[in-house]
């Protein structure tokens, strides 16, 4: 019921549509449902009517032609349209409104949930799921009701004829419908099933394609394909078993229903035989035993669109229920600038809220000057990020920025306030205008231009068959890596935040573009603050400050001179990247070593 009332509410958006094609739809249905009445006419009361001339008789049938026609060309065939017309637009329109919907709560939820979920799933909601919900939305508010009304003029109909047939016609009826609805209830278990394992099939090919150049590289295609027969041939056990329930649905009642008029026939003869029942009405009761297949049959097979739209519903909406730990205070503050610091105060995380990644970290980044945190992999240095942009909320602690908790700010203020560039950026498919424009949209052609000359990224962009206006491919696979991490450069570079997050971000470039690009991070805007994640020490040595991680822990923190000198973590680090330059150092800070005199030490 629950999700029933959800979908209502989406359904009440375009309720004047639903009462429109509803009125259409009575008009197009009860219309056709007087011909059985005319026909009985015709037979009973004007043709074997022997007081009338045959000049009348005609004149009598031209007339009733002349109205019914008229009423069918004027009123049946618009009110075809109105319902038409009316009821797809609504459809349309909820669906419109679910994928929106579903859309909005994609960028709500948390950095978790998108580690935990493969992107195929997700996509299998926003696409097949809410498609499914069209079937249902066609039998609940078009198909079901105007047949059931149908069904009930119908009976009402026969009713009048002889109650006898009628009764012996609604058990049949009934027959039908219960077998039907003990079969729906199974079919909508495996329509569960089905879309179930649809999502994970969608998962297992979005991600498979995303590696294809992988595999070619690993020749491991067999292998995928393999793992695809395996994956098909569950899915198909799946959709056998829906497929074989239906058919069972479908042979069973639709036996039954061709029988029925056959049944009526027969032993309506034996009443037209025993004159309780004339000619004309037997041949009436039998044209409305068979329009009442018609809606009994709609109402058979809308079952399934009823049990896989109920399916299609409630995991749309179990999506939209998903919870999500970031969440904003209920007056948030807006933060207009970066002032003064960002600090850290015992903080603590865990991903899987149990092995810490980072303990009790405690530091300041003061505003203007350019920090670093390196380490180890698996140290906790992106995770540090992470809490700064709360992608994730600290277990422990609290992380503050100009004395206040992130989580008192706005997502969209605090986050406005940072930009950043990591190891594995992402570019959309679209121009290399547009992925540079992606961090302020109003920017003009000239600050475009000048960001990217910034990232050093101008000259290969003018290179490129149109220039600014090349389409990259998805994630930028017409790029190199080098050339991917500029634009990201670029971009960030567009944005001036306050605060530039940097998670190796120039690990994709040569030697001589990084001094480059380091430089024009230190040139373009003094006044802002840098926060460094890096592996490759020598992009690090002109920071203010160097804080070494090791096991989520501040093993060390200085300049690069004074960690030299002490000589502990960050100098074995550093020994290893740079041993011939260390080597140099420190031979030159050693005394020259003296010469032996000759004879020295001789013994007298």
């Amino acid at each position: 019921m629950k999700v029933i009332r959800m979908f209502l509410a989406y359904a009440a958006k375009e309720k004047k549509r639903y009462v429109w094609g509803f009125v259409g739809s009575l008009f197009r249905f009860l219309i056709p449902l007087t011909v059985p009445l005319v026909v009985k006419f015709l037979l009973d009361d004007l043709l074997q009517n022997g007081a009338l001339t045959a000049g009348e008789k005609t004149q009598q049938v031209l007339l009733l032609a002349a109205v019914s026609l008229s009423t069918f060309v004027l009123l049946r065939s618009p009110m075809e349209y109105v319902r038409q017309s009316c009821m797809q637009k609504a459809n349309n329109n909820i669906i419109k409104h679910l994928r929106q919907d579903t859309f909005r709560k994609i960028h709500a939820l948390d950095a978790k949930y998108f580690s935990n979920h493969k992107s195929g799933e997700i996509g299998t909601r926003f696409f097949e799921d809410i498609e499914k919900t069209k079937g249902f939305m066609t039998a609940v508010f078009a198909n079901v009701w105007i047949e059931l009304i149908v069904l009930l003029f119908v009976i009402g109909t026969m009713f009048t004829l002889n109650t006898k047939l009628t009764l012996l016609s609604v058990l049949l009826v009934g027959l039908q419908f219960a077998i039907a609805h003990w079969l729906s209830r199974k079919y909508k278990v495996a329509s569960k099933d089905l879309m179930q394992y649809r999502s994970t099939l969608s998962g297992f090919l979005y991600e498979k394609i995303q590696g294809t150049v992988l595999a070619k590289l690993f020749a491991t295609e067999k292998r995928d394909r393999e793992e695809l027969e395996r994956h098909l041939d569950r899915y198909e056990r799946f959709t056998d078993r829906q497929a074989r329930i239906h058919s069972i649905s479908l042979a069973s009642v639709n036996g039954l229903s061709d029988m029925t008029p056959l049944i009526v026939v027969f032993v309506g003869c034996l009443y037209v035989i025993d004159s309780s029942l004339t000619i004309g009405s037997l041949v009436a009761f039998f044209a409305y035993v068979d329009r009442m297949r018609s809606p009994v049959a709609a109402l058979v097979q809308a079952m399934p669109s009823i049990a896989e739209g109920n399916v299609a519903l409630r995991r749309v909406f179990d999506f939209f229920g998903i919870p999500s730990d970031i969440r904003e205070a209920e007056r948030p503050l807006e933060l207009d600038a970066f002032r003064t610091a960002i600090r850290f105060n015992r903080v603590s995380f865990a991903y899987d809220g149990q092995d810490k990644v980072i303990r009790e970290l405690s530091f300041t980044i003061e505003r203007g000057k350019t920090y670093a945190f390196v380490g180890a992999s698996g140290g906790g240095k992106s995770t540090i990020l992470h809490l700064l942009t709360r992608m994730y909320d600290a277990t422990a602690g609290e992380v503050l920025i100009d004395e206040v908790n992130i989580r008192d700010y706005s997502l969209a203020s605090l986050r406005s306030r940072m930009g950043i560039v990591t190891q594995d950026n992402f570019l959309y498919s679209s121009s290399v205008r547009d992925n540079i424009r992606l961090a302020k949209p109003e920017a003009t052609e000239d600050e475009i231009v000048r960001a990217a000359k910034l990232a050093y990224a101008h000259e290969f962009i003018l290179a490129l068959p149109h220039g600014y206006d090349t389409e990259i491919g998805e994630r930028g696979v017409k790029l190199s890596g080098g050339q991917k991490q500029r634009i990201a450069l670029a971009r960030v570079f567009l944005r001036r935040p306050a605060i530039l997050l940097l998670d190796e971000a120039t690990s994709a470039l040569d030697n001589e573009s990084e001094r480059l690009v380091q430089a024009s991070i230190q040139a373009h805007n003094p006044d802002q603050t840098v926060i460094m994640i890096a592996h490759r020490l020598s992009t690090v040595i002109h920071a203010d400050r160097i804080f070494v991680l090791q096991h989520g822990r501040i093993v060390e923190s200085g300049t690069h001179g004074e960690l030299l000198q002490r000589g502990g973590c960050y100098r074995e680090l550093y020994a290893q990247q740079q041993p011939v330059e260390l080597g140099l150092a420190a031979a030159a800070s050693s005394p020259a070593p003296q010469l032996a005199t000759v004879g020295a030490g001789r013994e007298s």
